[in-house]
């Protein structure tokens, strides 16, 4: 298994390729950018659940289907969507701050078309008191990111017992506790 170290490297330079594909240089292939992908990913797939105040999400437009976004209620959420040059950036917010209002948001791999056994894939599982905010950037390198903040934040790993933290986030595909 390649350590944290390793792995950011390679991240880092797989992304760096694609993003220097536009600029002159070969284009990646299929392979290169479903193995770059993976690594961003991957982090992602530990069955982590975090409890936060605030979640920001940055991504790439082909990460949609592994961001499981929440629904809204008009007494409950407040939902803003702002067009920005290459940027769309979508707000949901719990406008009463109360537990009903609270979101559910989940990072995964998409669940195949033809699954239907009902076994929940490995995620990562985000529990949102006030705003959730995502940022789809349409012409950048490869990014999905997850940033969960607050006064207070709790993870729980894999089973573990929770611990507080002050912000856990996950960056292209580097976790930082």
């Amino acid at each position: 298994m390649m350590n944290a170290t390793r792995r950011t490297a390679v991240v880092a330079m797989v992304v760096l390729g694609m993003g220097l594909s536009g600029c002159g240089g070969a284009p990646a292939t299929s392979e290169q950018r479903r193995m770059a992908e993976r690594q961003l990913v991957l982090p992602f797939l530990q069955n982590t659940e975090v409890a936060c105040a605030e979640l920001e999400v940055d991504i790439t437009p082909n990460f949609h289907l592994h961001i499981g976004v929440p629904g809204t209620h008009p007494r409950l959420h407040r939902f803003d969507k702002e067009d920005k040059q290459a940027l769309v950036e979508k707000t949901w917010r719990n406008i009463l701050g109360s537990r009903p209002g609270w979101f559910t948001v989940t990072i995964s791999e998409p669940k195949d078309e033809t699954d239907v056994s009902g076994t929940p894939t490995p995620r990562t599982t985000y529990t949102v008191t006030h705003q959730f905010t995502l940022r789809t950037h349409e012409r950048a390198a490869m990014t999905l990111s997850a940033r969960a903040t607050g006064p207070v934040v709790i993870v729980r790993e894999a089973g573990g017992k929770p611990r507080d933290a002050q912000e856990f986030a996950i960056v292209n595909g580097v976790v930082k506790k």
